[in-house]
C-alpha cells in the first residue's frame, strides 16, 4: 500500500515538474522574443503563471461540480443508452478528479518558487 501511495505521489510531482518546465520554457521564449532585460520581468511572469495555474486547478474542481446541473438541463446524445445511475456515475468519474486540482496547485507553487529564485539569484 505504501508503495502505491509513494508511486502516485512521485507521478504527480513528475507531472507537475513537467508542466512547470513547459510553462517555464514558454515564459523564457516570450521573454526572449520581447527582449525582457531584467530579472523582475521574468519573476513577475513566473509569479503570474503560478497564480493562474492555481486558479485554473481550483476552478476545474468548481466546474466539475457544475457539470451535473448542466447535464440535467441538456440531455447529451452520448448518454442515450444509459440509465440515470449510469449517467451520474459517468459524470462523477470524468469530472470530479482531484488530480487536476493537485496538478494545478503543485505546478503553481513550483512556478511561484521559481519566481522567487528568479528575483534573487539572477
Amino acid at each position: 500500500m505504501d508503495r502505491l501511495v509513494a508511486k502516485a505521489i512521485f507521478q504527480m510531482c513528475a507531472k507537475a515538474a513537467l508542466l512547470t518546465a513547459v510553462v517555464g520554457a514558454i515564459i523564457g521564449v516570450i521573454g526572449y522574443v520581447n527582449k525582457w532585460d531584467g530579472q523582475y520581468a521574468y519573476s513577475n511572469a513566473f509569479f503570474l503563471a503560478g497564480c493562474l495555474l492555481i486558479i485554473a486547478g481550483a476552478s476545474s474542481r468548481y466546474n466539475a461540480g457544475q457539470g451535473w446541473n448542466v447535464f440535467q438541463q441538456f440531455h447529451a446524445e452520448s448518454f442515450r443508452g444509459m440509465s440515470r445511475s449510469e449517467q451520474a456515475k459517468f459524470i462523477v468519474d470524468t469530472s470530479s478528479s482531484m488530480s487536476t486540482v493537485i496538478l494545478g496547485v503543485l505546478s503553481g507553487i513550483f512556478l511561484i518558487i521559481l519566481s522567487a529564485l528568479a528575483a534573487y539569484l539572477f
